[in-house]
C-alpha cells in the first residue's frame, strides 16, 4: 500500500512540475507585450517609412533642480523604458532592423547625481528590442538613411536590409510618423517633435511628415488585461484615500490637510498622483480645475475632491462632493440629487455599441430637467444648461487621465471611461451672462433661484470598464448617496480607516 501511495505521489509531482513548466513557458513577459504592440503599430503604418518617438525634455523647476521625469506615454507603451533621452525608431520596410532604440550612454560621474542609467542589456530585457544604439548616434542614423546609405550593417553582406526603404525614397515619398501637437507654438514654443519635423522638411524633400496620434488613439482604446489591472489598482488606492479623507473632513480644516490625507495613501502604496489634486471648498468647488488647495473650510461649505492615483503609469480619476459639517443643506441636496440622478442615468448608457456622446446626452437631459424644475433655466431645448454644466460627461481613462481616443468610437469590452456630470453655480455667473449679451429676460427670471443656490459646485465622478454585458463600476466602494455619505462622516473619528487597497481589489 505504501509503495502504491509513493508511486501515486511521484506521478502527481511530475504532473504538477510539468503543468508549472507549461505555465511559465506560455506566460507572456512584459517585453513580449511591448513587442506585440510595436508589431501592431507597424502594421498600421504599412510597409513604408519610419516612426520616431522621443522622450520629452527634462523640465526645469528652478536653478539646477528639475521636475521628476515622466516618460512620454506612447514611447512607454511601446518599450517600457522610463529613462529620459530615449528615442525609438520603427522601420517596417527594413528586413531585420525594424526596431531601433537609442539610449543614453552610461556615465558613472553623472550617475552620482542622477542615479543609474540603463545598460544596453537592461534596455533589451525591458523592451525586447535587440538593435540598441547610443543616443549620440541618432542624428547620424537618420541622416545616413535619408541620404540613401545603410547604417550599422555591412552594405555588401546585408545589401537588402533597407532596399525597400531606399526604393520608396527614389519614388519621392517617405512617410515619417511623429507625435505632433494640434496647435504648434500655442504655448510659446514648438515641441521638439515639431522642430525636428521642420528640420527634416528643409533637408530632405522626400520626407512626408505624418501625425502618429491616430495610430495610438485606436490601439490604446481597448485595454489589455494587465492595463485593466493597473487601472483597477489605481482606483483601489484612490478609493482608500478618499474614504479616509471623507471620514476626516470637518469645519476648521484646510483643503491641503485633506489633500495630505489622500496623498499619504498614494505614498504608502508606492505611487503618486496621476494629476494635480483638486480639493475645492465653498466657492472653490465651482472652479473646474482649482488647484490652490489652501482655503480654510467652514461649516455649511461643500468640499469637492477630484483626485486620482497613478499605478504602473495608469490613472484613476474619481470625484466626490461632501458637506464639510457632515450634513447636506436643503439647497445643496437639491443640486446634489440632480447630479446623482444624471450620473445614474448616464451609467445605464454604457454598453457595447454605445458612445461617449450617448452617455453625455443621457446625463444632460436629466440635468436640463432638474435645472428647469429649480428655476435655473427657462428653456430646456436651448443651451442654457451649459452655463452650469460646461464640460462633457465622460472621457477615456488609461495612460493619460484624459486618455487618447475618438469620443465617437463605439464602446467595446476592455475600454475604460469616466462618468462625471456636474453643476456649478459660480457666484458671478449672472454678471457674466449679462456681459455675454444673454437674454435679459432669462437672467431676471432665474435670479431668485440663483440667489438660493449660488456658490454651490457639485461633481460626482466614477470609473467604468466596458464589459460584454454593459459595464463594471470600478470605483463603487466610495458612497454616492447623500445618506450614505452623511453616515460615513458621522462615524467615530478613532474608528479604523477603510479597507486596505489590497482588500478592495477583491470587490471588483
Amino acid at each position: 500500500m505504501k509503495k502504491i501511495t509513493s508511486c501515486f505521489l511521484f506521478v502527481l509531482l511530475l504532473f504538477w512540475a510539468g503543468a508549472s513548466a507549461t505555465r511559465h513557458a506560455t506566460a507572456a513577459s512584459p517585453a513580449d507585450t511591448f513587442t506585440q504592440r510595436r508589431a501592431a503599430v507597424m502594421k498600421k503604418m504599412g510597409e513604408q517609412g519610419m516612426m520616431i518617438l522621443f522622450s520629452p525634455p527634462a523640465k526645469k523647476f528652478s536653478g539646477d533642480v528639475l521636475y521628476k521625469f515622466r516618460q512620454e506615454n506612447n514611447l512607454y507603451y511601446l518599450t517600457g523604458i522610463k529613462q529620459e533621452g530615449t528615442v525609438l525608431v520603427l522601420m517596417p520596410p527594413a528586413v531585420t532592423r525594424k526596431e531601433n532604440l537609442f539610449v543614453l550612454d552610461r556615465n558613472p560621474a553623472r550617475e552620482v547625481w542622477t542615479g543609474h542609467r540603463l545598460t544596453r542589456e537592461e534596455a533589451l530585457q525591458t523592451s525586447g528590442i535587440t538593435n540598441i544604439y547610443s543616443r549620440s548616434e541618432f542624428d547620424d542614423f537618420i541622416d545616413t538613411l535619408l541620404y540613401g546609405q545603410p547604417y550599422g550593417v555591412n552594405r555588401y553582406l546585408n545589401s537588402d536590409e533597407y532596399a525597400r526603404f531606399f526604393t520608396h525614397m527614389k519614388m519621392g515619398d517617405v512617410p515619417v510618423f511623429l507625435l505632433l501637437e494640434d496647435h504648434p507654438g500655442l504655448r510659446g514654443q514648438l515641441t521638439p517633435e515639431f522642430e525636428f519635423a521642420n528640420r527634416l522638411r528643409e533637408r530632405f524633400p522626400v520626407v512626408n511628415i505624418r501625425d502618429a496620434t491616430d495610430i495610438f488613439s485606436s490601439l490604446r482604446l481597448v485595454k489589455e488585461p494587465q492595463e485593466i489591472e493597473n487601472v483597477k489598482r489605481a482606483v483601489d488606492i484612490t478609493s482608500e484615500g478618499l474614504l479616509d479623507a471623507i471620514r476626516k473632513v470637518e469645519p476648521g480644516m484646510y483643503e491641503y490637510e485633506i489633500q495630505a490625507t489622500i496623498d499619504s495613501h498614494y505614498t504608502r502604496n508606492g505611487t503618486e498622483a496621476a494629476f494635480p489634486s483638486i480639493i475645492g471648498s465653498g466657492s472653490n468647488s465651482t472652479t473646474l480645475h482649482y488647484e490652490d488647495n489652501d482655503r480654510k473650510m467652514n461649516a455649511g461649505d461643500l468640499l469637492l475632491m477630484d483626485v486620482g492615483a497613478e499605478y504602473g503609469y495608469y490613472a484613476a480619476d474619481i470625484t466626490r462632493t461632501v458637506p464639510v459639517n457632515g450634513k447636506f443643506s436643503p439647497a445643496q441636496a437639491d443640486i446634489y440629487q440632480i447630479v446623482l440622478s444624471a450620473q445614474e442615468e448616464a451609467i445605464k448608457a454604457i454598453k457595447p455599441g454605445a458612445t461617449i456622446q450617448d452617455v453625455h446626452r443621457r446625463a444632460a437631459e436629466v440635468i436640463k430637467q432638474g435645472l428647469l424644475r429649480l428655476g435655473l433655466i427657462i428653456d430646456p431645448a436651448s443651451d442654457q444648461y451649459r452655463s452650469y454644466f460646461m464640460h462633457g460627461t465622460s472621457h477615456w481613462l488609461g495612460l493619460d487621465v484624459h486618455d487618447v481616443g475618438d469620443r465617437g468610437t463605439p464602446f467595446q469590452p476592455g475600454m475604460i471611461l469616466t462618468v462625471e456630470p456636474g453643476i456649478y453655480l459660480r457666484e458671478n455667473l449672472l454678471d457674466e451672462l449679462a456681459q455675454d449679451g444673454k437674454n435679459a429676460q432669462w437672467i431676471e427670471k432665474i435670479r431668485p433661484a440663483f440667489q438660493k443656490y449660488k456658490g454651490i459646485g457639485i461633481r460626482i465622478e466614477d470609473d467604468f470598464l466596458v464589459t460584454a454585458e454593459g459595464s463594471q463600476h470600478l470605483s463603487h466602494r466610495i458612497p454616492r448617496q447623500m445618506r450614505e455619505i452623511e453616515k460615513l462622516m458621522l462615524k467615530p473619528r478613532n474608528q479604523r480607516s477603510p479597507n486596505s487597497a489590497a482588500d478592495l481589489r477583491g470587490l471588483h
